[in-house]
């Protein structure tokens, strides 16, 4: 067909040993794949292999962050919440399909300190406890919240990317395969991925919608 490797973005990677030098794994579209040994017990191969969000992803993102919190230092809360809430829940959702926990955490982590400072330099005469009872609230049972108003109110929340649920994809069992035309199959993978989408109706005219298919 005529496709080259550019030389410049192409590499030999060992994803369980160190390669020249090199530590094992490679990135790929914004994750890392890298494998670990592991037990006989546990694999037949000795290795289990893990996705992870890359480090050089995990911090644009971050970075982005801090641009918008920077950006919205004369800002209300609320102006700030609604700017990084779609960032935080597009990226997440990236990667919620592969081993994102800590990567979640420290970004959250991150995220606090940025807010706290942010927070500081809005009441410079205040001391910590007043700012932090003046941005972050309890609600829902978490005691620790950036948002706008207190329980009972309606509050304007920031989301955590801890609180994006981890969802594995669903293996295809035997020797069947996802578009091998048997609907069922699919419509079963779909429903135990989450990316099922069902409109209801008549029988004649009740539609499956796959998301991201």
């Amino acid at each position: 067909m005529g496709l080259e490797l550019k030389p410049s973005k192409t590499r030999l990677a060992h994803t369980l040993k160190r390669y020249e030098q090199e530590e094992p794994g490679f990135d790929f579209l914004g994750f890392t794949i890298q494998q670990f040994p592991i037990g006989k017990y546990h694999s037949k191969q000795g290795f289990k292999t893990i996705i992870t969000p890359s480090k050089q992803k995990q911090k644009v993102h971050y970075d982005q962050i801090a641009r918008v919190v920077e950006a919205h230092k004369a800002a209300p809360q609320a102006a700030l919440i609604s700017h990084l809430n779609p960032i935080i829940r597009g990226w997440a959702n990236y990667y919620a399909t592969v081993v994102s926990k800590k990567a979640y955490s420290d970004i959250d982590n991150l995220m606090y300190q940025k807010l706290r400072t942010w927070a500081k330099h809005r009441h410079p005469n205040k001391n910590g406890e007043w700012v932090s009872k003046r941005y972050w609230h309890p609600i829902n049972g978490d005691n620790w919240v950036f948002a706008t108003m207190k329980e009972g109110s309606n509050s304007l929340r920031l989301l955590n990317h801890a609180d994006t649920p981890i969802v594995r994809h669903v293996k295809v069992k035997g020797e069947l395969a996802p578009y091998d035309g048997n609907l069922v199959v699919r419509i079963e993978a779909a429903r135990e991925s989450g990316k099922l989408k069902y409109s209801p109706g008549k029988r004649s005219n009740a539609s499956v919608h796959f998301l991201g298919a």
